[in-house]
């Protein structure tokens, strides 16, 4: 998709970025519906389009990809049965010829990485999503393409940990500048299963600093705790908010209008600590003490639910659950809701995240009421023109539900402006610039 941002339709400065040379961009997800690392990863691939600069995207097999000009994708398969199978699945699943060489690689995936799937699984204590199996074939293409572009600067991000050490290992031995992104602290809370494997994190995470111009944390307390982790390469290790494509234009004030009918819209799924319980035992409390602009609500979730409580839900007369849509699909449907619901988990490992959905969200400039559990993601919604709440405290939700709604009836010309996101064009500038002298 070659959709343009505001920004860049109205010409703003691309100009330092296009001029520098091609850049090797390693993600194992691109392409692929419904997955978080694979949007993110394609949002950035489109600034890097949209700026002119020559990339070459390595990738996984099982991701969905189209060449254009500037941007030339190549897939890798894994050497692992299991992502073998998972690669195929997704293939047939987007409607793609499974290519000859997949077919012919099969053996080889059955044989030694059935023994590879089977090491690994004894290392992690179950079947690890580092996607280690890629390692071993999408290290030598990248040094491949790496040396045939004449490629500086390496940019991994992730999902899979696996293509962050790609990149730390081709630096190493070919050169050049590297740059990890994570999506996910490789060391927070519930990342790891077990000492072995938190003691492998914590040496690839210094590793990888060490390697880097630039590490990236998408949260200023990941960030934080990194650094901490890894005091001799501090200056390395900053936090940056991603930001998101602009898919749709943002919602104006005068648009919003005065509606008879709040629709409190999440998209996503609904599992585990991430449900909203106490959300609606705040707003049946909001009916019980006669607060008439709770009768108005109507909550709708796009996509998935798998909560226990799923049947309470869809008893409610103000609760709706609807098939999940395509992402664009998704925030042209978000665009009539009165207000779009963030829920993080109860657990700490809401407290180094930010759920991407959320830049997504702040693109819409609609309000956003957030059940959440992350001081850094409170003060971003606040900031926005949005309420937030602890996620598990009835009495904040059930303030900050009494204060959403009191805004959303305000008449258009008191409305309050909400804000836009972060821009990604912007923050992801502030990684490919930064310039040390490293490399």
């Amino acid at each position: 998709m070659t959709q343009k941002t505001p920004e860049a339709s109205r010409g703003m400065a691309y100009q330092n970025l296009a001029q520098v040379n091609s850049l090797l961009f390693i993600s194992f997800f691109t392409g692929i519906r419904g997955n978080c690392p694979a949007e993110w990863a394609d949002d950035k691939i489109r600034v890097l389009e949209a700026a002119g600069r020559e990339t070459v995207v390595l990738t996984g097999m099982g991701s969905h990809v189209t060449n254009r000009p500037g941007v030339h994708y190549v897939r890798v398969p894994s050497l692992s049965w299991n992502d073998y199978k998972e690669e195929v699945k997704e293939l047939k699943a987007g409607e793609e010829t499974v290519p000859l060489g997949m077919h012919l690689f099969k053996p080889f995936a059955f044989v030694f990485g059935n023994v590879i799937d089977y090491v690994l699984r004894k290392v992690t204590k179950g079947v690890s999503a580092g996607r280690w199996s890629w390692l071993i074939t999408a290290l030598p293409v990248a040094s491949w393409f790496k040396l045939r572009h004449g490629v500086r600067d390496v940019f991994c991000t992730g999902g899979p940990t696996s293509s962050h050490v790609v990149g730390g290992a081709l630096v190493r031995l070919t050169g050049g500048r590297l740059f990890c992104e994570f999506q996910d602290p490789l060391l927070g809370a519930t990342m790891t299963r077990s000492s072995m494997t938190r003691c492998i994190s914590a040496r690839i995470e210094a590793w990888l600093a060490e390697r880097s111009t630039r590490v990236v944390y998408v949260t200023q307390e990941a960030a934080r705790l990194a650094r901490e982790r890894n005091p001799e390469h501090a200056q390395q290790i900053v936090g940056i908010y991603p930001g998101a494509w602009q898919f749709v234009p943002p919602v104006s004030p005068g648009e919003r209008g005065k509606a008879e009918v709040f629709e409190f819209l999440h998209l996503g799924t609904l599992y585990g600590s991430r449900n909203l319980d106490l959300f609606f035992d705040a707003l049946d409390v909001l009916h019980e003490e006669g607060f008439d602009l709770a009768r108005a609500v109507r909550i709708v979730n796009l996509g998935a639910v798998y909560c226990e409580t799923a049947p309470r839900y869809l008893a409610r007369h103000d609760f709706q659950s609807l098939d999940a849509l395509d992402r664009v699909e998704a925030l042209r449907r978000a665009r009539r809701a009165s207000c779009l619901m963030l829920v993080q988990h109860k657990d700490e490992r809401s407290k180094e995240t930010i759920p991407y959905k959320t830049y997504d969200y702040l693109n819409l400039g609609l309000p956003v009421f957030g059940l959440i559990n992350n001081d850094e993601l409170r003060a971003m919604i606040e900031s926005s023109g949005g309420h937030a709440a602890q996620v598990d405290s009835i009495e904040a939700i059930t303030r900050a539900l009494r204060a959403c709604l009191s805004d959303l009836d305000a008449v258009p010309e008191v409305q309050r402006e909400v804000a836009c996101g972060p821009n990604i064009s912007r923050q992801f500038l502030q990684v490919l610039e930064c310039d040390d002298g490293r490399g």
